[in-house]
């Protein structure tokens, strides 16, 4: 019986002990089951993004893992059938959790073997959960790049040489290659340039504002830019006629202003002039970026046919008419008329002055209702004050089709159009556009001249010609007419 009750004891004890090892063992794989059963990804990424890859591009690789920590990170780099790993890290177990790693890596195309042109980057990241049997989660980044190592040159062609104060000036040069951007630098602006209309691959012109004031000697840059690597610069010296501008006093009558505030936005209608100086110089600022942020998009073709077409109306203002703003007997605010100011009969037909696409159909600001019409390359028209428009964004319209009615709406005194062009937002002199001369000489002869072959291939393809030609008789023929 007491044999019997020792043995019955044992097995209980052994049976709590073997419990209690269990319960232990399970304590334990739950606790290592909690810190590698993760349910999140590792995260990857570039801390700094990379469109293009030079001779030698510098990238850092930014990886972590909240829950499980990193295990390991592996960087491909890949062209076409190649496929080269520039870093396969692991990490040591115990890492800090949530631990953001910053690696560095330096991709060097040439020693690789690979060629210009389109390439991939792969940045891949395990963890070390024991998710996916053992295997871990994972993460990947497939970045998309263009590999670049030609230097870019830049070699300028044409200029226009007859250039006025205020007027435009066009300008043609060649590239060896296609780069992010390319054109010509103007005080502090940019212009861009576009594929030459007469040229082969590689030829470009730029459409470009001449200062209205300063020295008849002045400078621009003529530039590009890269997708990686420094820009490049090459100053070219103009020279331009200058211009005395007109200088006018225009009278403010309470009447007037009185239309301003009421038709206008202002913060105080009741402070007639307050209210004036407030239109005529933040809205007109106002007004002016819209014209700029409107010509940073422009169709890569000319889609102008000739001289532009002149409204039929009396003279009023000139571009760049000095103006002095006068109230009460005193000057209280100056502004450069930007456009030309044509008056005719009452909500007269206003038409295009030469094939576009609408652009802006909607009230501006101190212009009052306007169109604006891209007409590619960078230039612009513009028709404002108008009582009506007839005109949608997006339309295509013709040299000569309708696109609304005169009226008195912005800043107007009177019916009239105020009709202006703009190269990428900066206004130009409207007279030289209305030249048919002017136009083919200055600006289509311009890019006609570059995209023509030089004189010495021109003679070289002709001797090619003559020399393939085997009728002799021809020849003597031709020799005969020139005596």
């Amino acid at each position: 019986m007491h044999k019997n009750w020792k043995q019955r004891w044992g097995r209980t004890l052994g049976y709590l002990f073997w419990g209690a090892a269990g319960l232990g063992l399970i304590v334990i794989l739950l606790w290592m089951a909690a810190g590698h059963l993760d349910f999140d990804d590792p995260t990857v990424g570039l801390k700094t993004p990379v469109d293009s890859v030079g001779a030698k591009t510098d990238v850092t690789v930014v990886a972590a893992d909240q829950s499980s920590g990193l295990k390991k990170v592996k960087v491909t780099f890949s062209q076409g059938e190649q496929s080269k790993v520039l870093l396969d890290r692991s990490f040591p177990p115990g890492g800090t959790r949530g631990e953001t790693v910053e690696i560095p890596v330096t991709l060097e195309p040439k020693a690789l073997g690979f060629k210009e042109g389109k390439a991939k980057l792969t940045v891949e990241a395990w963890d070390r959960s024991w998710s996916h049997l053992f295997r871990g989660h994972t993460a990947s980044l497939t970045r998309e790049v263009v590999i670049d190592l030609v230097p870019v040159t830049l070699s300028f062609q044409a200029v226009s040489h007859l250039l006025h104060a205020g007027g435009t000036g066009v300008m043609a040069y060649r590239l060896n290659k296609e780069v992010k951007e390319s054109g010509v630098r103007v005080g502090d602006r940019f212009f861009q340039g576009f594929p030459n209309p007469k040229g082969t691959k590689g030829d470009y012109v730029v459409l470009f504002p001449v200062p209205q004031e300063g020295a008849a000697a002045f400078q621009v840059e003529l530039l590009a830019r890269p997708s990686v690597g420094q820009e490049v610069k090459q100053a070219v010296s103009l020279k331009a006629k200058p211009r005395k501008w007109r200088h006018d006093s225009l009278n403010l009558p309470d009447n007037f202003l009185r239309k301003v505030a009421s038709t206008l936005p202002v913060p105080n209608p009741s402070d007639l002039l307050g209210s004036y100086l407030e239109v005529n110089r933040n809205l007109r600022a106002k007004n002016h970026a819209t014209y700029r942020k409107l010509g940073l998009q422009s169709n890569p073709q000319p889609l102008w046919s000739g001289a532009f077409q002149r409204f039929y109306g009396k003279p009023m203002a000139r571009f760049g008419d000095r103006r002095t703003y006068l109230y009460q007997g005193k000057a209280v605010d100056q502004q450069t008329h930007l456009g030309e100011d044509l008056a005719s009969l009452v909500n007269s037909p206003v038409y295009a002055g030469n094939n576009g696409v609408v652009v802006f159909a909607d009230d501006l600001g101190i212009y009052g209702k306007t169109v604006i019409l891209d007409h590619g390359l960078g230039v612009f028209s513009s028709y404002s004050h108008m009582s009506k428009i007839d005109a949608k964004v997006g339309d295509k319209v013709q040299k000569g089709a309708t696109l609304g009615l005169t009226g008195t709406t912005g800043l107007a005194a009177g019916d009239h159009l105020h009709f202006a062009i703009n190269l990428q937002g900066e206004f130009v002199d409207p007279l030289e556009w209305w030249d048919p001369h002017w136009l083919r000489d200055q600006v289509e002869g311009v890019w006609g001249q570059a995209g023509a072959p030089a004189p010495a291939a021109a003679a070289a393809e002709g001797g090619e010609k003559k020399a393939k030609g085997k009728k002799k008789p021809r020849r003597a023929k031709g020799k005969k007419k020139t005596n």
